[in-house]
């Protein structure tokens, strides 16, 4: 990794959104429960393990998430949790077909539900030439997986991008619309050329469409190694962060604008541009909007003295965006935080894989200012699970949703788990 200056003059702090927050009442005490706990060693970690991906929650309220390993063939699986009954269910294992030909590890990877309770997804191996597949999980007596696509169908190739990491998104999702199940999905790859996707699938036929290919400037300065999830807004401008890339090769924030029949890349933020990163860098979790149009995301590192990681703002400002650092973890309310959920009051929340009070991470929320739901590994043996790396999801009642990956120090496995106010 080159050696990177981060010499630049700070940006003055401040957030549209600390101010129109700040007279909002503070974050209740949440209590937690363990839905479910993976890997269960006397069937082999047959029910699945390491819960990588969150969830998502269907109208009847059901939970469906995806795996990293475990399973039949030790390849991840696709899960069902009622909560009514409690009964957890697995509705497809991994790597099923010969030479894994409909996926294998789905990773950091939220399914989309469509309206006739069909999944879909994607899964970071398998495939043709273990490069990844697109997939749906088509809802009948029991689940039948079609794969959409299968990345890299050419030996050796690099221009159709590989492993798709971090699912898919589609127009409207950022509304709560459920998906229609023919509109194009969108998703990224972290490798292809050299610096990723951001591509296009449209279930009824397969066709696969690259959006935009990274690291198509000098010195990647457009971004590098999209491995986060994309957000769409209204206007059908997809916004997403890269890991690397930009200005000081710390990662940016980008904009597709729709142009013509193609998508033209704009650089929102490029990140170190602070001196001693102090706007941080890294940022692992994609963005989301609020309803005046800003944007929220986080940084996993960076950020003050203690590196633990940003809050950050983007808010619309004519033709530029204007940067503002919201707030910095501490360790003590998590560190390296990840992907975000916005509610209807505009408060944020998500999760750290690190930090609290025994280090094994946190569910926050930010209403001006951070405050730390839950730390994990409260319960005997980590019981209630540790290191929480995909966010939450929130319900009609307010209660939040998520997994954890490793449940005791010595196992992976993970949890299933809800937070109530």
């Amino acid at each position: 990794m080159p050696k990177v200056n981060c010499s630049k003059p700070a940006i003055v702090l401040g957030a549209a959104l600390a101010a129109a927050l700040l007279a909002t009442a503070s974050a209740q005490a949440y209590t937690e429960k363990t839905l479910f706990s993976f890997c269960d060693v006397r069937h082999g970690c047959r029910d699945g393990g390491y819960p990588e991906g969150g969830v998502v929650i269907d109208s009847a309220g059901n939970l469906f998430g995806v795996t990293s390993s475990g399973g039949e063939n030790n390849a991840g699986v696709a899960y069902e949790f009622v909560q009514s009954s409690g009964q957890y269910s697995i509705i497809y294992n991994f790597c099923s077909v010969y030479g894994c030909t409909d996926g294998r590890g789905p990773g950091r990877v939220n399914l989309v539900i469509d309206t006739q309770g069909n999944l879909y997804g994607t899964t970071s191996e398998g495939g043709n030439e273990n490069n990844g597949v697109v997939f749906e999980l088509v809802r009948s007596n029991a689940y039948q997986e079609q794969t959409l696509y299968a990345f890299c169908p050419r030996k050796h190739c690099r221009h159709d991008g590989s492993t798709p990491r971090d699912g898919l998104t589609y127009a409207g999702a950022a509304s709560g619309q459920l998906y229609d199940g023919t509109s194009p999905l969108y998703g990224t790859t972290v490798f292809g050329d050299t610096g990723g996707i951001v591509f296009s699938v449209t279930p009824k036929d397969g066709t696969r469409q690259v959006l935009y290919r990274f690291c198509s400037q000098t010195n990647c300065v457009d971004g590098n190694e999209p491995d986060t999830p994309l957000y769409i807004d209204s206007l059908a401008n997809i916004y997403g962060t890269t890991l690397m890339g930009g200005a000081s090769n710390r990662g940016v924030v980008f904009e597709l604008t729709p142009k013509g029949s193609g998508y033209t890349e704009s650089v929102l933020y490029s990140f170190c541009a602070q001196t001693n990163r102090a706007d941080g860098e890294t940022p692992d979790g994609g963005v989301v909007m609020d309803t005046a149009g800003n944007l929220y995301g986080t940084a996993e590192a960076g950020g003050d003295s203690s590196g633990d990681g940003v809050i950050f703002e983007l808010t619309p400002n004519g033709s530029q965006w204007q940067y503002s650092d919201l707030e910095n973890f501490d360790g003590a309310d998590g560190s390296y935080p990840g992907a975000l959920t916005i509610d209807a009051n505009r408060n944020l929340f998500g999760t750290t894989i690190a930090g609290g009070s025994r280090d094994k991470g946190t569910v926050f929320e930010f209403n001006g200012s951070i405050q730390s739901l839950y730390s994990f590994c409260a319960e005997k043996g980590c019981a209630d699970g540790s290191k929480p790396s995909s966010g939450v999801v929130e319900d009609s009642a307010g209660n939040l949703y998520g997994t954890t990956t490793d449940r005791t120090e010595l196992k992976p496995s993970g949890t299933l788990f809800e937070l109530s106010p």
